[in-house]
């Protein structure tokens, strides 16, 4: 089992890229979840009674008090909501324990996901490997305000909190295509659909750093561990595969997969490519009779988050994290990147994303 320990989970954000496997790895190790997200999400299995999807507006404290009052067997929170809004964050987090706090005696501990951002890894060049005692950084407030609020609401508290902090999560979540290796995918598919060769749309400098990314089944189950385990609480903990990468090595492999000739850095964007051969893709997914995909979006998310250098294919310096903390924790499992990709690959085309 997970962790070693089982309970009863809420999982916030559950139908995104890291709440969907947070919620299946919980599942399937036997604990009781409960999944908050606007719609239901599309796990891999019927969990049966295991599972239960709750709907409402995290904003609204009102809300969120009545719809987790009934929710009292609550142990371990993950909390895997996204909002661009710091503000509309910070409330709903606040609203969110308050509502646990005063519904569930027996909450134990509030994992919140994290990432590369709190070391500043957006702004430029940053110290690496990054460690989860590196001093906070003047404008590197990502993250900064969340934990402060839950380690305030926490201080005196039977209940601990923890921190993961991963790179460049890679997964699937029905109809979330705003990740990585879904992005690599589509974008592959679309090169063997023009007959050209598989080339890296990024800087010859990107080509030859140092990156480091997760499987986000990996992640959940990292997460889980840090989160029941004597001596975990109240600490943040790097996240990874274990392994550290060259886009340069990798690429090759990724190619083969699409029957493509690998090539090097190109001189067109990520972004740029997607938005300009939408209509190849809608007659790929037309003659394959692909599942619907929101496409715009993960064009319009390469865009925004494949601006330099906040981009794992623009980012011109290393990107990676020191894992010893979470070692030291006694999780040590570990995947190979390469295997990562190409497993996710064959998914994808599986789940009828791709041809």
């Amino acid at each position: 089992m997970t962790g070693g320990a089982s309970g009863v989970g809420l999982v916030v954000g559950a139908s995104g890229v890291t709440g969907t496997p947070t919620v299946e790895e919980l599942a399937a190790a036997g604990w009781k979840v409960y999944g908050v997200s606007r719609r239901a999400p599309r796990l891999r299995e019927d969990f049966g009674a295991r599972f239960q999807h709750l709907a409402f507006d995290l904003t609204d404290a009102a809300a969120t008090r009545r719809a987790l009052a009934a929710c009292g067997d609550i142990t371990h929170v993950f909390y895997c909501a996204n909002d661009g809004a710091p503000a509309t964050r910070l409330a709903m987090m606040a609203n969110a324990i308050d509502a646990i706090e005063a519904a569930a005696s027996g909450f134990a501990n509030i994992n919140l996901l994290q990432g590369t951002k709190y070391y500043g890894s957006y702004l430029g060049p940053f110290k690496t490997p990054a460690k989860e005692t590196d001093p906070r950084i003047a404008a590197g407030d990502f993250y900064y305000e969340e934990e402060d609020l839950v380690a305030g609401r926490q201080r005196g508290k039977r209940w601990t909190w923890t921190a993961v902090r991963p790179t460049a999560v890679c997964g699937y979540a029905a109809n979330n295509p705003l990740n990585l290796a879904v992005v690599l995918a589509v974008y592959g598919t679309l090169l063997r659909e023009l007959k050209q060769p598989f080339g890296f749309p990024g800087s010859p400098a990107c080509f030859h750093a140092l990156h480091q990314a997760i499987d986000a089944e990996l992640l959940a189950r990292s997460a889980i561990w840090v989160s029941t385990q004597p001596g975990c609480g109240n600490r943040a903990y790097n996240v990874g595969n274990g392994d550290i990468f060259r886009w340069e090595h990798l690429w090759p492999a990724l190619a083969r997969w699409f029957g493509l000739e690998p090539a090097g850095p190109q001189p067109y964007s990520l972004a740029r490519f997607l938005a300009d051969n939408a209509a190849a893709w809608e007659t790929i997914s037309r003659r394959h009779g692909l599942r619907p995909f929101p496409y715009e979006r993960a064009s319009a998310w390469a865009q925004g988050s494949f601006a330099p250098p906040n981009s794992r294919l623009a980012c011109e310096y290393d990107f990676i994290t020191d894992l010893m903390r979470l070692r030291r924790s006694g999780f040590h499992e570990v995947l190979e990147t390469e295997r990562m990709y190409l497993r996710l690959f064959d998914r994808y085309r599986k789940e009828e994303v791709i041809p």
